[in-house]
C-alpha cells in the first residue's frame, strides 16, 4: 500500500505546477456556468409554465414539467461531459508524468477534449451509463457541498430524506450507491487507454476491482482522510484570515453579520477546491492501481511516441497563457464573491433589525408541541406569538396537530381525519415528552383562543391534507366568535386557503409558507407577509418584501449566528424553537464587543 501511495504522489508531483494551474481554471469556470446555467433553467421553466414563484405547494407539478425534466436532462448531460472532460485530462496526464513527459496546462485540457470526443465518437451506451456511475463517487464532496447552494436541489434532497424510511434504508441506498461507483470508476482506463469495448472494458475494470480490492479500499480510506485534513485546514487559515479582516475594517454591529455571509462564500469556494482535490487525487490513485497490475510495459513505449504530438503550442508560451487564464478566472470568481459580499453590507445598511418573537409549535422546547402547557411557556419567556397547527377532525373539530397522523404525539397510528374528537380527547399527548407532562390533552382551536386572550397573539397555520376543503370558514369562524381577529395570522402552504380568508375574512392577516425563493413575489396578492425557512432567506428577498409592503416571516431559527444573521437582514419575526435565545441575542447591547474568538467561532458554525 505504502508504494502504490507513493507512485500516486509521483503521477501528481511531477506535473504537479501545471497540474493546478489546469484544475484550478477548469474547476472555477465550469463551477459557475453549471451555477448560472441551473439558475436560469428554473427561472426558464417556470415561465414557462406561468408559475410566478416557485414552493413547496407547485413544487411536484414543477419537477413533472416537461421544460423541467428536458432542461435538467440537458444539463446532467452537460455536467456528465464537463466530467468526462476532466477526467479524461487527469488519466491522460498522470500517464504523461508516469513518462516523465513535460505537460503544460492547456496540455491538459487538450488530452481531455480528446478522450472526450473518442468516447462519444465510439462509447456504447453502455460506457455513458458506466460513467454516470463513476461520477457519485468522484464528486461525492463537490456534489454535498455545492448542490445545498441551490435551492431546488437541497429542497429535492430533504423531500427525498423525509419521502424514504427508515433512513436507515436510505443510508443504505446511498453506501451501496457508492460502492457501486467505486466499482465503476476503474473501467474509465480501459475506456480511454486501450479503447476497449463497453462489455470487455467493464468487465476487466471489475475484475481489477475484485482482485485488489482491499488494497483499493485501504487506498482511498486513507486519500480521503487526507483530503479531508487538507481541506479543513485550508478553511480553518481562509476563516481566520476572514476573521481578522472583519475585525479590523467592520463595524462593531456589523461584524457578527459579516462573518455569517462570508463563511457562506468560504464555504462554496470550499467546496470548490476540496472537490478538485478530491477529483485529482482519486484519478491519480485509479490511474496508479490501473498501470501497477494491469498495463504491459510495451503500452508505454507508444505512448510516448505519441505525446510529442501535443507539445507543439509551448513553443507560443503556452504555459504563460494557461497561467494568464487560470488568475483571469481567480479574479473573476474573486470579483464575483466580492461583489456580491459587498451587495450584502450594502442592503444592510438599509433594514430595519426590529423584529418579533414566534414560538415554534406552541412552545414545544419546554413542553409537548400544540399543547396549553407549551403557550404557558410561549407566554411566561415573552415571546409576541405563538405559531400553532390546527387541523379538523373526522367529526368537523378544529384540534391542534402538526402531523397527519397522532402517532409520533400519542403513539396511535391513525390519521386525524379516521378519528372524532370525542376520541382524541381521551388520548395522552404529553407523556412522549415527559413524565411531568403525563396526561397532557390536544387542545381544540376554540380552547386556544380562550386561554390565549389577553395573554398572547396567534399565529394559525391550517394544515392541509386533502381531507379538509372546507376547514377555512371554520377557523374564521372560530377567530370571529372569540374576537381573535386583531390577536391572530393565519398561515398556510395552501394559497386557496389563503384566498378563500381574503374574500371572506379581509380584516385577518394572512400569511404564506413558502420555501424556496424563486421567482417573483410580487402576484402573491393573497398574503400579507411570507413565511420562509432561514436557508432561504435574503437581503434582497427582504428588500423586495418590503417595497411590496409585506413582512418576512423567518423559520425556524434556533441557532444564535442565524438568530443574529436574521435581525441584521431584517426580518420581521422569527419563530423558533426557543424564544428565549432569540431575545438574548436582540437585547444585546449594540456596543457589546465582540473579540477575536468569538468570531471565529461564528466563522466555523460552532
Amino acid at each position: 500500500m505504502k508504494k502504490i501511495l507513493s507512485y500516486t504522489w509521483k503521477a501528481v508531483r511531477y506535473n504537479l505546477g501545471d497540474l493546478l494551474l489546469f484544475e484550478t481554471g477548469y474547476r472555477i469556470l465550469t463551477f459557475f456556468w453549471a451555477w448560472q446555467m441551473i439558475d436560469h433553467a428554473i427561472d426558464f421553466s417556470l415561465k414557462q409554465q406561468a408559475f410566478s414563484y416557485l414552493t413547496a405547494e407547485n413544487y411536484g407539478e414543477f419537477i413533472k414539467s416537461p421544460w423541467t425534466i428536458l432542461l435538467f436532462t440537458g444539463i446532467l448531460a452537460l455536467l456528465l461531459l464537463f466530467f468526462l472532460t476532466e477526467a479524461a485530462a487527469l488519466l491522460w496526464g498522470f500517464r504523461h508524468s508516469a513518462s516523465k513527459r513535460k505537460l503544460y496546462a492547456s496540455d491538459f485540457l487538450i488530452e481531455g477534449i480528446k478522450g472526450v470526443f473518442y468516447f462519444l465518437r465510439q462509447g456504447k451506451l453502455a460506457w455513458i451509463f458506466w460513467a454516470v456511475l463513476a461520477l457519485p463517487f468522484l464528486a461525492a464532496y463537490f456534489l454535498i457541498q455545492e448542490a445545498s447552494y441551490v435551492g431546488l436541489l437541497e429542497f429535492t434532497g430533504r423531500k427525498i430524506y423525509e419521502t424514504v424510511q427508515p433512513h436507515g434504508l436510505l443510508y443504505a441506498l446511498i453506501i451501496v450507491l457508492l460502492l457501486v461507483s467505486l466499482c465503476s470508476v476503474f473501467a474509465l482506463p480501459y475506456c480511454f487507454f486501450e479503447k476497449e469495448k463497453s462489455a470487455r472494458g467493464i468487465r476487466r475494470g471489475l475484475e481489477l476491482f475484485r482482485q485488489h480490492w482491499r488494497e483499493i479500499l485501504t487506498g482511498f480510506l486513507i486519500l480521503y482522510a487526507g483530503i479531508a485534513v487538507i481541506s479543513a485546514v485550508f478553511y480553518l487559515l481562509a476563516a481566520i484570515g476572514v476573521t481578522g479582516a472583519v475585525m479590523q475594517f467592520k463595524p462593531e454591529e456589523g461584524k457578527i453579520t459579516s462573518i455569517l455571509i462570508y463563511k457562506e462564500y468560504i464555504q462554496m469556494a470550499m467546496g470548490v477546491l476540496a472537490g478538485g482535490i478530491q477529483m485529482t487525487g482519486s484519478m491519480a490513485f485509479v490511474y496508479t492501481v490501473y498501470s501497477r497490475f494491469r498495463r504491459e510495459k510495451a503500452e508505454e513505449v507508444s505512448l510516448c511516441s505519441q505525446t510529442r504530438i501535443y507539445t507543439w503550442l509551448s513553443q507560443i508560451g503556452k504555459r504563460k497563457g494557461a497561467a494568464f487564464l487560470t488568475l483571469l478566472f481567480i479574479g473573476i470568481e474573486g470579483c464575483y464573491l466580492g461583489v456580491m459580499a459587498a451587495s450584502h453590507d450594502t442592503v444592510l445598511e438599509s433594514l430595519n433589525a426590529n423584529a418579533q418573537i414566534t414560538a415554534h409549535r406552541g412552545g414545544a422546547l419546554r413542553a409537548p408541541e400544540n399543547t396549553l402547557s407549551a403557550l404557558s411557556y410561549t407566554w411566561e419567556c415573552g415571546a409576541d406569538f405563538a405559531e400553532i397547527d390546527v387541523q379538523e377532525t373526522k367529526d368537523g373539530q378544529l384540534i391542534l396537530l402538526h402531523d397527519e397522523s397522532l402517532k409520533r404525539i400519542t403513539g396511535l397510528d391513525k390519521n386525524v381525519w379516521e378519528m372524532t374528537y370525542e376520541e382524541i380527547e381521551d388520548l395522552d399527548a404529553g407523556s412522549s415528552f415527559g413524565e411531568k407532562y403525563q396526561g397532557e390533552k390536544i387542545p381544540t382551536l376554540e380552547e386556544v383562543l380562550n386561554f390565549c386572550f389577553g395573554r398572547l397573539d396567534l399565529n394559525i397555520e391550517i394544515k392541509y391534507n386533502g381531507k379538509n376543503e372546507g376547514i377555512v370558514q371554520k377557523v374564521v369562524q372560530v377567530i370571529r366568535d372569540n374576537n381573535f381577529q386583531e390577536h391572530c395570522a393565519v398561515t398556510s402552504m395552501n394559497y386557496q386557503f389563503l384566498e378563500q380568508i381574503k374574500a371572506s375574512a379581509p380584516e385577518i392577516r394572512t400569511g404564506y409558507i413558502m420555501t424556496m425563493s424563486y421567482g417573483s413575489i410580487s402576484q402573491v396578492a393573497a398574503a400579507d407577509f411570507f413565511s420562509i425557512r432561514y436557508d432561504y432567506v435574503t437581503e434582497n428577498f427582504v428588500k423586495e418584501a418590503h417595497a411590496l409592503g409585506k413582512e418576512v416571516h423567518a423559520w425556524t431559527v434556533n441557532y444564535r449566528g442565524n438568530v443574529k444573521r436574521m435581525l441584521d437582514i431584517g426580518v420581521d419575526n422569527i419563530i423558533t424553537d426557543d424564544p428565549a435565545l432569540v431575545r438574548k441575542v436582540q437585547n444585546q447591547e449594540s456596543g457589546t464587543r465582540t473579540d477575536f474568538s468569538e468570531l471565529l467561532k461564528y466563522a466555523l458554525g460552532i
